[in-house]
């Protein structure tokens, strides 16, 4: 508060001089609230603001979040199916390469089985021949005599 002097009268101040003392300080203080009471209506607004933004981002976050847990639950989903596919492609694989050992393996038994009849039709063959060119040959010998 500033310091004011009043006028002195007869007994005491000047009632003029505390009545336009009293009426300035009253016009002072009632600017001053009134500046408060905007300045008070300013922030609540901006706090009004602040609290709609700040639940606007909360929700926006919440969304977020909810997106991102999705995303990993995908993506874990996507990794064990991608872990199965690959496990059962490895497993059709070995069948698959088992099954054809198998064939393989039948196969030569089939060829070995084959060169033995080819070996044996060989040996009768020549069993054969060898009879022939003996009987064929005594013929021979006997009609020469």
């Amino acid at each position: 508060m500033n310091t004011y002097k009043f006028s002195r009268a007869f007994r005491g101040f000047k009632p003029s001089s505390v009545i336009e003392y009293l009426n300035n300080l009253e016009r002072t203080y009632e600017k001053e609230i009134k500046e408060k009471q905007e300045t008070i209506a300013e922030l609540q607004r901006e706090n009004e603001e602040l609290k709609k933004k700040l639940s606007k981002l909360e929700e926006e976050f919440s969304k977020l979040n909810e997106q991102k847990i999705k995303i990993a639950e995908l993506l874990i989903i996507a990794q064990e199916k991608a872990e199965s596919i690959v496990s059962k492609a490895i497993e059709e694989g070995e069948n698959k390469k088992k099954a054809l050992l198998e064939e393989i393996e039948e196969h030569e038994k089939t060829l070995q089985g084959l060169k033995e009849e080819i070996k044996r039709i060989k040996s009768d063959l020549q069993s054969v021949i060898s009879k022939f060119e003996n009987e064929t040959g005594n013929k021979e010998e006997e009609s020469s005599n």
